[in-house]
């Protein structure tokens, strides 16, 4: 991931904004174990950040600051510029922070719909849930993103892992989620579905949320990521632009 130009200079690019979000000098540790030390990382929107290291390098550990379930020993958080915390996953919520794993966190038993509005469905006047309503907004969320293949009322379990992934974004989508982390998405995904799932990444893009790329397959990051940054030892060792 070389970022020097032919004339030996390094090529720099200004930001094309500020950061949505921004981890300055964050530290964590456990019991006789430190976890991260001093590590910064920046997130823009409209751009995939690649975020690389071997197990170990405190990538999880981060991606857990970030979705408030852990809190840093020191360092500053900021959203949009201004500084903030996130105590918990509650508040990361809050602030449009949604994490896509590699087995996502959804419920195989309940349908599309429902995994979509998990948590925040439509109400009616008399405070139940507005099915109509819910299968209708999911049905919207999954064509603006080009899934409309996917049926709303289809339990997840009937779903394969690709359309699964689609799930959880349109989850992330429902609830307008800014940033959104991808923690190693294509690990059980073929060929075909990585494609699509780079397409979905370049959806993100063009809707100007701020994607965290976490792979160690370099040939991905070379061809979705504008951006990258390196962990060893809990340490930031390296960062870069790749476009």
């Amino acid at each position: 991931m070389d970022t020097t130009a032919h004339d030996g200079t390094t090529k720099e690019r200004p930001p094309t904004s500020v950061p949505r979000l921004t981890l300055s000098g964050i530290s964590k540790s456990f019991p006789g174990v430190r976890a991260l030390h001093n590590v910064s990382l920046s997130l823009y929107p409209g751009q995939v950040t690649a975020l690389i290291g071997e197990n170990g390098a405190g990538k999880s550990t981060l991606v857990k600051i970030m979705t408030g379930i852990y809190q840093p020993d020191t360092g500053e958080i900021g959203i949009d510029g201004q500084a903030t915390t996130l105590p918990s996953a509650h508040a990361a919520f809050g602030h449009g922070i949604t994490a896509i794993h590699q087995e996502t966190v959804l419920f195989d038993d309940l349908s599309v719909a429902e995994n979509i509005f998990l948590g925040h469905a439509p109400r009616t006047r008399f405070g139940t849930i507005d099915w109509r309503t819910m299968r209708k907004n999911a049905r919207e969320v999954l064509e603006t993103m080009r899934a409309g293949h996917i049926d709303a009322d289809a339990r997840l379990k009937d779903l394969g892992i690709a359309n699964k992934h689609l799930v959880a974004v349109a989850r992330a989508m429902s609830i307008d989620a800014r940033i959104v982390i991808m923690d190693e998405p294509t690990a059980a995904l073929s060929m075909k579905e990585i494609e699509e799932l780079f397409l979905l990444i370049e959806f993100l893009k063009s809707e100007g949320k701020a994607v965290l790329f976490i792979s160690h397959k370099f040939d991905e990051i070379y061809r979705i990521a504008d951006r990258y940054t390196v962990f060893r030892d809990g340490e930031m060792v390296g960062e870069g632009l790749l476009k």
